[in-house]
C-alpha cells in the first residue's frame, strides 16, 4: 500500500521555500539585478500556488501577483489614501488594495 502524503508537512516546507526565494529576490534588487529578482518572486508564487499555501501580509507586499515582478521601489508605486493602500506595478499596471492595519490602542 502507498504512503499517503502529509500535505501540511509539504505546507511547511513550501512556506520555508517561498520565504527563501524572496529573501533571495530581495537581495538581488539591491544588487542591481532586477531580472534575477523577478525570477525568484515568479517561482515564490507559484509554490504558494501549487502547495496551496496563503502568502504572508509581507510576502504579498513583496511579489506582483499579476506579471511576478518583486516589487521594489523602481518597479511599484505605493499610495495610501483613505484607509487603504494602493501598490500599482509599474511593469503591468496592476493594482493592488489593502487595508491599513489598524493600530492597537
Amino acid at each position: 500500500m502507498a504512503r499517503r502524503r502529509n500535505k501540511s508537512e509539504e505546507r511547511d516546507v513550501a512556506q520555508a521555500r517561498i520565504g527563501r526565494l524572496l529573501a533571495l529576490g530581495r537581495r538581488e534588487v539591491l544588487a542591481g539585478r532586477a531580472d534575477l529578482a523577478d525570477r525568484y518572486a515568479g517561482l515564490g508564487l507559484r509554490v504558494a500556488q501549487k502547495y496551496q499555501t496563503g502568502l504572508t501580509r509581507a510576502q504579498k507586499a513583496q511579489a506582483c501577483r499579476k506579471c511576478g515582478a518583486f516589487r521594489s521601489s523602481a518597479t511599484s508605486r505605493t499610495r495610501v489614501r483613505g484607509g487603504r493602500v494602493a501598490i500599482t506595478c509599474l511593469r503591468c499596471g496592476a493594482v493592488a488594495r489593502r487595508s491599513l492595519p489598524v493600530p492597537e490602542a
